[in-house]
């Protein structure tokens, strides 16, 4: 089940970040960080995918003003459920399809973030343009969906 998040998802999604770090670079210790987390929750731009026993097992955040996924990740323990192709396609519903959606993602060149890359592709996504190195080293490119 996707859902909206509510501060009372705060805590699951910071051991979430703190899962990934080593892929996206330092963020539980960023107020930066922390404080988008509460902004996405209060404006309704963070969902969240349970499994089957109600424990939540990805998140994805959104700007919706700039046509924008900023964050997906889903908890490695539940990888390879189709969780992260789901929180996607909720994304896609709901921004703006008469508008191109971007998202930051990993570089082809790095075997790091491929199954983001597939789901991202799977779901009408092309790489656009080089977006450099992440805080953790990594490169990235920014990709997009083009308009319907």
């Amino acid at each position: 089940m996707i859902r909206l998040l509510n501060l009372q998802d705060y805590d699951t999604w910071m051991a979430l970040a703190k899962e990934v770090e080593p892929l996206f670079g330092p963020m539980t210790n960023s107020m930066a960080f922390q404080e988008g987390i509460k902004h996405c929750i209060q404006n309704n731009n963070a969902f969240g995918i349970e499994n089957d026993k109600g424990d939540l097992a990805g998140i994805i955040a959104l700007d919706k003003e700039k046509k924008e996924i900023l964050w997906l990740a889903v908890r490695k323990k539940y990888r390879g459920n189709k969780y992260g192709d789901k929180l996607v396609k909720k994304a896609i519903e709901e921004l703006d399809r008469n508008e191109d959606i971007y998202v930051q993602t990993f570089s082809k060149k790095m075997d790091e973030g491929k199954n983001a890359r597939i789901i991202y592709e799977n779901n009408g996504f092309v790489d656009w343009k080089e977006a450099g190195k992440n805080p953790a080293n990594i490169e990235t490119v920014i990709m997009i969906k083009r308009k319907q």
